[in-house]
């Protein structure tokens, strides 16, 4: 076999392996938690194996506050710490694209393009206004709780960690980010809940937004997409912060049949399922 045809039969291979991949993550289970927050803490995160450990389920298990079971995401990458500016929190700086300014990539491309996916660890281009670094960072809701980060569920206080200050922290924004797939094509009805505003893109489309500075009620903003079968659908939500609460939920119907944090795992397969041909990425 010469050299040019060996070095297709390599790619081959290596294509055929990453298909399968795509198409057999699992949710995450304890191994993968464990990796993802390792993963966080090598690249310079807080190191929080209790915020995220796949004990939990993807959907609320059980009830939570208000919340109804088996309705309600848990698990995402969000920030921590979190996007502080100082000032102009909230509504003010909902539609700025934060996500740009502060990790170079835009708000509809981290949802729409496969290689640009937030990821464990992924590391801010600059500090938020208390010059802290950011790192998208694994956790479960329910975790939190396990590990006495607060009631985070008594009235929409979803992100009022005790590590943060309960509710310290004003003026800030939060991006949360996961993947999730449907066994079975079509229409899939969200409803978010937040305090302040929040916008829900779905594979860089806008689906939900909240446009006011208001207390958190869960289902406050319905929206809907289309999925098809077997196929991975990103996420990627904004939660702005003016003062006070700071809470977030959203309920999905149907539920997913699968979900991860693992965005890596998809990222040297490009939008099209197409292997990357370039030789460094692979070796990576």
């Amino acid at each position: 076999m010469g050299r040019v045809s060996t070095k297709f039969f390599i790619l081959f291979v290596i294509f055929c392996m990453l298909l399968i991949v795509y198409s057999a993550i699992a949710k995450d289970d304890a191994a993968t938690a464990k990796k993802l927050v390792a993963q966080t803490a090598k690249a310079g995160g807080h190191n929080h194996p209790d915020y995220y450990t796949g004990k939990h389920g993807f959907m609320n298990e059980e009830a939570a506050g208000t919340l109804e079971k088996d309705l309600y995401l848990m698990s995402w990458l969000v920030l921590d710490p979190p996007l502080k500016l100082g000032a102009g929190g909230g509504v003010a700086s909902q539609n700025k694209d934060l996500l740009k300014e502060y990790f170079g990539v835009s708000e509809i491309d981290a949802c729409k393009n496969v290689r640009s996916y937030p990821y464990a660890g992924m590391k801010s281009i600059k500090p938020n206004s208390d010059k802290e670094d950011m790192y998208f960072t694994p956790i479960n809701f329910m975790d939190l709780v396990d590990a006495k980060q607060g009631a985070l569920f008594a009235s929409g206080n979803q992100f009022d960690w005790a590590e943060w200050g309960g509710q310290g922290v004003n003026q800030a924004h939060e991006y949360l980010f996961c993947l999730v797939k449907w066994n079975k094509a079509g229409e899939i009805n969200i409803k978010v809940g937040s305090d302040d505003p929040e916008t829900t893109w779905v594979n860089g489309e806008k689906v939900a937004e909240g446009m006011a500075d208001r207390d958190w009620s869960k289902d406050q903003d319905p929206g809907k997409f289309n999925v098809k079968a077997g196929e991975w659908n990103a996420i990627l939500v904004e939660v702005g912060e003016n003062g006070g609460e700071w809470g977030f939920s959203m309920r999905v119907e149907p539920p997913p049949d699968d979900h991860t944090l693992d965005t890596q795992i998809l990222m040297a397969v490009n939008n099209n399922d197409k292997l990357t041909t370039t030789w460094a990425y692979i070796k990576r």
